[in-house]
C-alpha cells in the first residue's frame, strides 16, 4: 500500500516491495506516489489535508477551545509542508503532533500522522529499528480502521527488522500476516517478501519452515519468465534450507531445479554448485556401492560439462569451478 493512499485515508492497494533475496534492497517507503502530491503554500494535496497552517486560522475553526487539537493540527500542517524538502523538520513536527494530539483528535487523523512519520523514517538510512517501532505503532493505530493498512505497516516493520538483522523478531512479525494469507501486493513482490521471511527463519534455525516459504515464493513467480533469476535464487535457498533441515530427498530435487534455472540464465558458478550439492546428497543417501557410484557419476557429469565449456569458452569462472569439481570428485572417490 502506498503511503500517499494511506495518509489520504484510502489504504487500499499495495506498496511495492522492492527488496530482493539477492540483497538489492530498497527502502520500504521512500517517496510519495499519490495523485499529484505536492506542497503548495497553505494546501498540501496527497496528504489527506486541506487546512491553513496558522494557529489563528485553526483557532477560528475550533470554537470549542480545544487547544491540544489546535496545536496538534498546526504541527501536522507544518510537517506536511516540509515532508519533501526538510524531512528532519517534518519528523519533529509530526512527533509534536502525535504527542499533543493523542486523545484530542480522531483516531483516523492520528493514524495518518503515524503513517507520515513512517514515511519520513523510511527515507533515513540506518534507522531501521526506529522505523520498525514507528511502523508497529502506526499499525496499532490503523487496527480497526483499515485491516490492509495495519497489515501493510506490520510488513514494513518486519522488513525493517530483517534489514537490521533482528531475524527472530522479523520472523515473528512476518508470521501472522503471512499465515493469514494477506496478499496485499502483486505476486512478484509477495515472492520477495516471502523470501525475506524465509531468510529470517533460516537464520533462526527454522530450516524446514524457511524452505516452505522459499518454495511458496518460487511458486508465485513460476510462470513469469522475466523473474527466472528470482526463481533460481528461491530454489537455491529452498534447497539449502531443506538440506540443513535433514530433508535430503526434497533438497536434491530443489538443487536440480535450481541448477536448471541457473543454466537457463547462463550462470555457471551457481549451476555447478547446485549440481555438486545434488551429487553429494545422492552419494550420502546411498546404501549400496552401485548407488554410491550413481553419486560419483553425477559429479563426473559436472566435470565433463565444465571440461567441454573450458574448451569452447574458457573463463576464470570455468577454471575455478573445474578446480572445485576435480577436488570434490577425488574426495568422493576416496571415501
Amino acid at each position: 500500500m502506498t503511503i500517499a493512499r494511506m495518509v489520504n485515508g484510502t489504504p487500499a492497494g499495495g506498496e511495492p516491495v522492492r527488496t530482493g533475496v539477492s540483497g538489492n534492497e530498497d527502502r520500504d517507503i521512500s517517496r510519495l506516489d499519490g495523485d499529484g502530491s505536492r506542497v503548495d503554500g497553505e494546501e498540501t494535496r496527497g496528504m489527506g489535508m486541506r487546512q491553513e497552517y496558522t494557529l489563528e486560522g485553526a483557532r477560528s475553526e475550533h470554537d470549542d477551545g480545544d487547544l491540544r487539537a489546535v496545536r496538534a493540527r498546526h504541527a501536522a500542517g507544518l510537517a506536511a509542508a516540509r515532508l519533501l524538502d526538510a524531512p528532519k523538520a517534518a519528523e519533529a513536527h509530526l512527533r509534536e503532533a502525535l504527542d499533543v494530539g493523542a486523545g484530542a483528535v480522531p483516531a483516523d487523523e492520528l493514524a495518518r500522522w503515524h503513517s507520515q512519520l513512517v514515511m519520513v523514517l523510511s527515507g533515513d538510512a540506518g534507522r531501521e529499528t526506529e522505523l520498525a517501532e514507528a511502523a508497529l505503532r502506526a499499525a496499532e493505530q490503523w487496527d480497526g480502521l483499515s485491516a490492509s493498512a495495519a497489515t501493510h505497516l506490520t510488513f514494513v516493520a518486519a522488513r525493517a527488522c530483517h534489514r537490521a538483522g533482528h531475524h527472530a523478531r522479523a520472523a515473528a512479525l512476518f508470521e501472522r500476516p503471512i499465515a493469514a494469507d494477506a496478499a496485499l501486493y502483486p505476486a512478484t513482490e509477495m515472492a520477495v517478501l516471502r523470501g525475506q521471511y524465509g531468510k529470517s527463519l533460516t537464520l533462526t534455525g527454522k530450516y524446514l519452515d524457511a524452505a516452505e516459504q522459499f518454495l511458496e515464493a518460487a511458486r508465485l513467480v513460476r510462470t513469469d519468465r522475466t523473474r527466472t533469476e528470482l526463481q533460481a535464487e528461491l530454489a537455491s535457498s529452498a534447497a539449502s534450507a531443506l538440506d540443513a533441515g535433514g530433508a535430503e530427498d526434497r533438497a536434491q530435487v530443489a538443487y536440480l531445479r535450481a541448477a536448471q534455472l541457473w543454466g537457463e540464465l547462463g550462470r555457471i558458478g551457481p549451476r555447478c554448485r547446485c549440481l555438486r550439492a545434488a551429487a553429494w546428497l545422492r552419494y550420502w543417501a546411498a546404501t549400496t556401492e552401485p548407488e554410491r557410484e550413481q553419486g560419483v557419476a553425477a559429479l563426473r557429469e559436472v566435470l565433463d560439462e565444465l571440461t567441454a565449456r573450458a574448451g569452447d569458452a574458457p573463463s576464470p569462472e570455468v577454471t575455478l569451478e573445474l578446480e572445485h569439481t576435480h577436488r570434490q570428485l577425488a574426495d568422493m572417490r576416496e571415501r
